[in-house]
């Protein structure tokens, strides 16, 4: 079903300039190549269309791309989206963040991996540098509770190039969520 102008939603693309689909595998032509409307409305066709898995919204006659799909965080049964909490944890910490949602019993649970940009020397910890990482942590747990109406379940700071990136630069969130559940990251606060 096509949205108005204004609802968000995933990106679908139809025309000459798609290509007909993936070099030797139909499974995943057929699961992104493939879109069909159930109801199209005037001058639309009805398919074949590429969801592309990009979330977007239409805005006077603009297309604005808002995430990814697989990116997107659902906690406590409400859709987040990782780059504004991001934003707003980077405002604190000054370098990369991943925010990602992590299986609970219930549900999803939000979890920030932070880098903190500062340099800090690991070997003179002390009660000063622990004070102000809890000080760092406090203030990121408000911000992301009072700016996104969502309660950060763990906040783990890390050192500077401590996230996975892509070739690109971009941190890799979904490395990062294994990397979580593995216990690979070397919390600053665990340092002693």
């Amino acid at each position: 079903m096509e949205n108005p102008a204004g609802k968000i939603g995933e990106v679908w693309l139809h025309g000459e300039h798609v290509a007909g689909g993936y070099y030797r595998n139909p499974e995943l032509t057929a699961k992104l190549f493939s879109g069909q409307l159930a109801e199209p409305t005037a001058d639309t066709p009805k398919g074949p269309w590429l969801r592309t898995g990009d979330l977007g919204v239409m805005f006077d006659d603009e297309l604005y791309i808002i995430g990814r799909i697989k990116d997107l965080l659902i906690v406590d049964g409400r859709n987040h989206y990782p780059d504004d909490i991001e934003g707003t944890v980077a405002e604190f910490t000054g370098g990369r963040v991943a925010a990602i949602s992590v299986p609970d019993d219930a549900s999803e649970r939000l979890v920030v991996i932070a880098e903190l940009k500062k340099q800090i020397d690991h070997a003179a910890a002390s009660r000063d540098y622990h004070a102000e990482l809890e000080s760092v942590k406090q203030q990121v747990t408000a911000a992301i509770s009072m700016t996104h109406s969502v309660r950060l379940s763990d906040f783990v700071l890390v050192a500077p190039s401590s996230l996975p990136l892509t070739t690109s630069g971009k941190v890799r969130r979904a490395v990062s969520a294994d990397m979580y559940r593995d216990g690979a990251f070397n919390r600053l606060d665990a340092m002693r």
